[in-house]
C-alpha cells in the first residue's frame, strides 16, 4: 500500500507495510441476475472477499440459492469459489453477472418464480402430479420424481416469497 505522508514538506509518498489492524477499503458493485434483468447494489465488498462469501450473502439477497449461482465477470467464465475479488480483477462499480444453471430448467423456473407467473411456474414441474419433463427428470423413478417436484416447488416458493408474490406464493403452498 502507498500511502501520503502529511508531515513530509513535499508531499512524497512513502511505502507503509500493510497493517492488519486496519480495516478492509469498502467499496460497492452493481450485481446484474440475468434471468430476471434485475439489477442489485452490493455495498461493502472488499478484495479479500471470496466468491464463496459473496455467494452466502448474495442468496439471502436476490433468493436465488448459492448451489444455483453462476457468477461471472467480464470474460462471462464461472469465478472460482475459492477466488477473491482481487484475485479476479473485481474493481470498484464493476459489474458481476449472475446466471442460473439452465440444466433441468432451473432459469426459467427461477425466472417464473421471481416474476410471480403461476401459468410458468404450472409448466415447470411445481406440482404433484407435473406432467413437466427434463432429460435428467426422465431418468427418475418415481420416488425420486417426487423428490425432484418438492425440491423445485420449494426453490419456487422461495424465490416468489423473497419477491413478494403473494397469490404465487399461496399457490405454490397449497400445491
Amino acid at each position: 500500500m502507498f500511502w501520503f505522508n502529511p508531515s513530509s514538506k513535499r508531499g512524497n509518498t512513502h511505502k507503509v507495510a500493510p497493517n492488519s489492524s486496519l480495516p478492509p477499503r469498502l467499496f460497492s458493485i452493481k450485481l446484474h441476475l440475468a434471468e430476471t434483468s434485475e439489477t442489485f447494489q452490493l455495498p461493502g465488498c472488499y478484495s479479500d472477499l471470496t466468491v464463496l462469501k459473496l455467494k452466502h450473502h448474495l442468496e439471502l439477497l436476490t433468493g436465488i440459492p448459492l448451489h444455483f449461482q453462476r457468477l461471472q465477470y467480464l470474460d462471462e467464465v464461472d469465478l472460482p469459489d475459492e477466488s477473491t475479488f482481487k484475485y479476479n480483477d473485481i474493481v470498484p462499480g464493476g459489474t458481476i453477472t449472475i446466471r442460473v444453471w439452465r440444466q433441468d430448467g432451473w432459469g426459467l423456473l427461477v425466472a417464473a418464480a421471481a416474476g410471480g407467473d403461476i401459468t410458468q411456474l404450472l409448466r415447470l414441474g411445481v406440482t404433484k402430479g407435473s406432467t413437466c419433463s427434463t432429460p435428467n427428470s426422465q431418468l427418475l423413478g418415481p420416488e425420486e420424481k417426487k423428490k425432484w417436484i418438492a425440491h423445485r416447488a420449494f426453490v419456487a416458493l422461495y424465490i416468489a416469497s423473497h419477491r413478494g408474490h403473494i397469490a404465487a406464493v399461496e399457490f405454490l403452498l397449497e400445491n
